[in-house]
């Protein structure tokens, strides 16, 4: 494989090509609950602001190099909200070595937002489209749900208003970037009031369920959510499963819209949305130079070495449901089981992020992690070793260095979006690790050919995934990880971007096109300026990639 270093330079050249043809006569705009930027007081009383971390601000930050995007996000601190109240002209500006971006923030109802956020985005969206619910019980649409939901319309409201009013004011036509399920409703709102030009896309970074799943929120509910998808022009999917799911959700709910199977596309009251899928990745020079180069990477590196056995499995999770965590370690106990020349060498490290413990079934499922594992310890443990090792807290550098050491990294969710933790550690790993891997995790899709595969619910599947990977031959082992390792590379974050722009470019061009075919020629159209317009062919026909 060509140098890491190397293949980036490219993707980043390929990038900031495709940023300059589609962007010098668009403004973009991006719009996300949470921001690129998050502000608060430090120790002496100023206000200071950090860079958050992710994939999409690493993405949006190469395009900043070349135009300073847009970005409007909910207001998450009191100094955020100071930010947004003292902005000149609504908008902080701000500047780093490697980003720019002009900011703005969405300020609701604190009411409102907590609603909006921790009711219906979390947990009834959430848990809806991750198949949660316990259908026969859960979820109860109450009224208080429903009041929930008006906050939702509210939140949603505030959004597009911002959106609406930096597209008004922008020098150019503008290209919005809506993401994921937090912001379903905008898409609806703006396309009232933008001009046909405008185009707008959104990426739903979390799973799409099938329609039988869908059924379990009230018809308003769910067809204000579909029907403002389709007034995108784009919507991007983590895998083909999910676009699919999509079409099959439309074609269930939404019986007077025009399913393209063939072309992914929806067309509803006349207007066409495309649908692609874009695997998002991660930045992998800039996580391969913090796990060489980071002390505190180094420290973790070297105290975690006195925690390994011969072999070493290693999990890192947020404490949620989804990621199956109790099952992965009962495939454990039973690996133990039926295979006793494993015990008193192979430790199970499990680095474990509490999240919205404040949902009862996050904090339950946090017991019966804590119970499962005192039951294998108790039962297998001896003087000298304890089989699992739990680690709690949200410590990135520390979860590095841990899939830098693992012999097997266990990624086993009922469902994920992408899960880019097994990107991370096929990146950073340096002992030729096997990876087992779920197949409801959306890496799976792409990343097959190097892992072992697992159902998710099947624990004697996964003990034996398990057994085979600490078992592999080590040339069979080298030979998986190099593979992965040139997948992830092949395909990262400014890769994920790239794709994204240029089918909005070839959009934006066949869009013009039929514009201008259409257009009155002659008398007929002088003084005017044809206006192009996301619309399909006259045949429905039309799409910009059926990618992947």
């Amino acid at each position: 494989m060509r140098d890491v270093e190397q293949l980036s330079q490219e993707h980043q050249q390929r990038l900031a090509s495709v940023s300059e043809r589609v962007l010098r006569d668009r403004t973009l705009i991006l719009a996300s609950n949470r921001g690129p930027v998050e502000f608060r007081r430090n120790e002496f009383g100023q206000i200071e602001g950090s860079r958050g971390s992710g994939g999409l601000v690493t993405a949006i930050s190469a395009v900043s190099r070349l135009v300073a995007p847009v970005w409007i996000a909910a207001a998450m601190t009191e100094a955020d909200r100071e930010q947004a109240a003292t902005a000149d002209d609504r908008l902080i500006e701000w500047r780093n070595e490697d980003a720019r971006f002009n900011l703005r923030f969405v300020v609701p109802d604190a009411e409102d937002y907590r609603r909006y956020y921790n009711e219906i985005a979390n947990p009834l969206l959430w848990f809806l489209q991750h198949y949660m619910w316990d259908a026969p019980r859960t979820p109860n649409i109450t009224e208080d749900v429903w009041a929930a939901w008006a906050a939702y319309e509210r939140v949603n409201a505030a959004f597009a208003d911002a959106i609406f009013q930096e597209i008004e004011r922008a020098d150019h036509r503008a290209l919005v970037l809506l993401q994921d399920y937090h912001l379903y409703l905008v898409g609806s709102l703006l396309r009232q009031r933008v001009q046909p030009a405008t185009l707008l896309s959104l990426f739903v970074h979390i799973p799409w369920p099938g329609p039988d799943y869908w059924a379990l929120l009230p018809q308003q509910m769910r067809d204000a959510i579909l029907r403002s998808c389709c007034a995108l022009d784009v919507i991007g999917f983590q895998t083909n499963r999910y676009r699919r799911a999509f079409l099959n959700t439309c074609l269930a709910y939404l019986p007077e819209a025009q399913i393209g199977y063939s072309e992914n596309t929806v067309t509803l009251d006349g207007h066409t949305v495309h649908l692609n899928v874009y695997p998002i990745s991660i930045d992998v020079p800039g996580l391969l130079h913090m796990a060489e180069t980071s002390p505190t990477v180094r420290d973790h590196r070297y105290r975690l070495r006195g925690h390994l056995g011969d072999q070493t499995i290693v999990r890192i999770d947020r404490v949620e449901p989804s990621k199956n965590i109790v099952r992965g370690f009962q495939a454990f106990e039973l690996m133990l089981e039926k295979y006793p020349e494993h015990r008193g060498r192979v430790k199970f490290l499990s680095f474990l992020v509490p999240s919205r413990l404040s949902v009862e079934e996050y904090g339950r499922y946090l017991e019966e992690i804590m119970i499962r594992v005192g039951w294998i310890n108790t039962r297998y443990g001896t003087g000298e070793w304890q089989p699992i090792e739990l680690f709690v807290g949200d410590d990135y550098e520390r979860g590095i260095a841990a899939m830098q050491l693992y012999d097997v990294l266990l990624v086993n969710p009922i469902i994920d979006g992408m899960n880019l933790v097994v990107k991370e550690g096929a990146t950073v790993n340096a002992t030729g690790g096997v990876i087992v891997l779920s197949e409801g995790a959306g890496a799976a899709e792409q990343l097959a050919e190097g892992v072992l595969m697992v159902s998710p619910s099947d624990i004697v599947g996964t003990a034996e995934a398990l057994h085979q990977a600490l078992t592999m031959p080590l040339t069979e082992r080298y030979r998986r990880a190099a593979l992965l390792k040139r997948l992830v590379a092949e395909d990262d974050i400014a890769m994920w971007l790239y794709h994204q722009l240029e089918d909005y470019e070839a959009l934006l061009e066949r869009a013009q096109t039929a514009a201008s075919t259409a257009a009155p020629s002659g008398d007929e159209r002088a003084g005017t300026t044809a206006e192009p317009q996301m619309v399909a062919a006259a045949d429905g026909a039309d799409h910009v990639r059926s990618n992947m």
